[in-house]
Formats: structure tokens, C-alpha cells, sequence
């Protein structure tokens, strides 16, 4: 048997979920997963190599039955908004499937033989101000999240920390900020083939830090932290210890692309006016634009987080966002590898 026992998965079929599940099986654990689409499971890991749980962490009665013998969950679950859900870190179903299915999840795993769990969340459960300071996630009187994306995942890792206290077992919480490497997916491979496409106008020089991680150290980070004996009823944050700009990725995806970096950038004001626009144009319109306030933001804003506490247990992040970058560029110019 392997160190962790048998093994429970949540959100396994998500970009993150799976890589872990498929991490897992390779080091000989026993997975099983909790999921709503059984053939998207057996299309992942054919030749029934994955225990598959079919429920639904929104409806409690599905979940009966799903701790027997399971001895270490990670909890990745989450809300994806739908395509014509504009407003997509305050839509509905955030509360819904991530902090009302977390109570549900530890309700049916009450009697489970649980030892050890970690819930995968996100640095948005900080709220805006940590992340532009850098403060580590033990900082006193952190302020609230300002979305109910972030809410939600604060409301999970309180609800999972208290299981996990209330069992006497060792529970941990790992925020996460931009994760890279997705195969094409996520915010990074969007704004890179936005800028192949002419979409991205040139930006300004903007220093502005922002934090990001690796997938791959991300699921390197979550083996470490359950698997480590001291990191019981702890929060940690997971980024390759480097900080980025939006004019540094810019620019680096500009270069990768052999193209040269334009002597002028778009003004400020200009950028914001189209975001009031955008934002404006999303409420009526009921879809989403390509320009908001929140995105400009997101684009901006510092969003930079303190990982020390996660290097002190030996965490040595092995990727970085530059080289992805070059990856990404050489993936639109050749296509995906078959």
C-alpha cells in the first residue's frame, strides 16, 4: 500500500485535477475520483486504472457511501461559469458547488478513515489587498474577498480546516495564484495567442508584479504539503518564487514571436475608457467582453504572494514563466504536437 492509502480526488477532470490523478496513478496509488462525467473519466484513464464515484457535490445524497476506505482526498472541485455567464468571479454557482458542496463533501466523509486531506484553492480567497502587498496567508486581519469566487473558497478552507480539526487529522489549504502550463488553456495561453493575433494593443510600461506557478509545481507543492508531517492545519501558497509585469510577458511573448517590441504604447486612458465601455456593453448585453474594468484590472494590478512558508518545508519550484512563454509561441507556429 502506498504511503497515502487510497486515495480520493475531487475535480479530478479539471486542468489541475487531472494532471494530479495521472501523478498519483504513476506513483502507485489507488485513485478514486468524485465526478459527474463518468465517460470523461474513462476517456482520461481507460482500462478501469481510476475508482470512479458518480455524484454531485450539490446534491448530498449522491455523495453517500463516498469516504468508504479512503484514507487522503484532495479537494479540487470547483465552479466553471458558463459561456454566457458574463461576470465570471460572481456568478451564482461559485457559492453553490464550492462552499455549500465542501459542507456537503464533509458531511459524507464524517465516518470516512480519512488521515490527511488538502483543498486546492485559489489566492482570490485573500482578497485583493494581500495579494498586493505580498503578504503570507498568516498575516493578521487579512481582508475579505471582494468577489464571491473568493468567498466561496475562503468559506471551503474554513469548512475543511475545522473538519480537519474536529477529526484530529492533518488538514491543509494550498492557494493558488495564475497557473501556466495547461496545454493551451488558462490566462496565460489567452493572452499570448491574443497577442500573436494583434489583439493585444502595446502595453504600457507598467510595473506591476504578479505571481504565477507552473502546473506541475503546483501538484509537486501539494504532494509535498500532504505528505510533509508538520503541515497540519496550515494555509501555504504555491508560486515559482518569481514575479512578472504584464509588460514583461508582453514583451517576452512579442520576442518569442520573432516581432519586434513597438516604440509607442496605448495611454492609459484610453485603455481604461474601453474597459468602462466593455464593462458597460457586458451588463446590457448579458455576455462578455473582451475589455472590462475587471479585466484591465486583473492586467494592471499587482497580485504578488509571499510562498517562503512553502520553501521552508523544501519546495523548489522547477519551471518558469518565460520558458512556457516560448512554448506557447512555438505551439501557435507549428500547431500541437499530434
Amino acid at each position: 500500500m502506498s504511503e497515502l492509502g487510497p486515495v480520493l480526488v475531487t475535480g479530478a477532470t479539471g486542468q489541475v485535477g487531472r494532471r494530479l490523478v495521472s501523478a498519483l496513478l504513476a506513483s502507485g496509488h489507488p485513485v478514486t475520483v468524485l465526478t459527474r462525467a463518468p465517460a470523461s473519466v474513462r476517456r482520461l484513464w481507460p482500462n478501469h486504472r481510476v475508482g470512479v464515484h458518480v455524484g454531485d457535490l450539490t446534491e448530498a445524497e449522491t455523495l453517500a457511501g463516498l469516504g468508504a476506505g479512503i484514507q487522503t482526498l484532495f479537494h479540487l472541485a470547483s465552479y466553471t461559469p458558463r459561456p454566457e455567464e458574463p461576470d465570471l468571479y460572481n456568478a451564482p454557482g461559485h457559492w453553490r458547488v464550492t462552499a455549500e458542496g465542501t459542507v456537503n463533501l464533509a458531511v459524507a466523509l464524517a465516518e470516512a478513515p480519512i488521515e490527511r486531506l488538502i483543498y486546492v484553492s485559489t489566492v482570490k480567497a485573500m482578497g485583493d489587498q494581500a495579494g498586493s502587498l505580498g503578504r503570507p496567508a498568516s498575516a493578521a486581519m487579512p481582508p475579505e474577498p471582494d468577489c464571491l469566487y473568493g468567498r466561496a473558497k475562503l468559506a471551503a478552507e474554513r469548512q475543511l480546516l475545522a473538519f480537519g480539526r474536529a477529526r484530529g487529522i492533518k488538514a491543509s489549504v494550498m492557494r493558488l495564484p495564475m497557473v501556466y502550463g495547461l496545454d493551451g488553456a488558462g490566462n496565460l495561453a489567452r493572452l499570448v495567442e491574443a497577442v500573436a493575433a494583434g489583439r493585444f494593443p502595446p502595453w504600457p510600461r507598467l510595473d506591476n508584479r504578479r505571481s504565477a506557478i507552473h502546473v506541475d509545481d503546483a501538484i509537486a507543492a501539494a504532494l509535498l504539503i500532504i505528505r510533509h508531517p508538520e503541515t497540519g492545519d496550515q494555509t501555504y501558497i504555491a508560486t515559482d518564487g518569481r514575479t512578472y509585469s504584464t509588460r514583461w510577458i508582453y514583451e517576452r511573448t512579442l520576442s518569442a514571436l520573432g516581432r519586434p517590441i513597438p516604440h509607442w504604447t496605448v495611454p492609459l486612458w484610453v485603455l481604461r475608457g474601453v474597459a468602462f465601455a466593455g464593462t458597460l456593453a457586458e451588463h446590457r448585453l448579458g455576455r462578455r467582453m473582451p475589455l472590462t474594468r475587471e479585466t484591465l484590472s486583473k492586467l494592471m494590478d499587482d497580485a504578488w504572494y509571499d510562498s517562503s512558508a512553502l520553501r521552508a518545508l523544501g519546495f523548489a519550484p522547477r519551471h518558469g514563466l518565460e520558458d512556457e512563454i516560448k512554448r506557447l509561441a512555438q505551439r501557435l507556429e507549428t500547431g500541437p504536437a499530434p
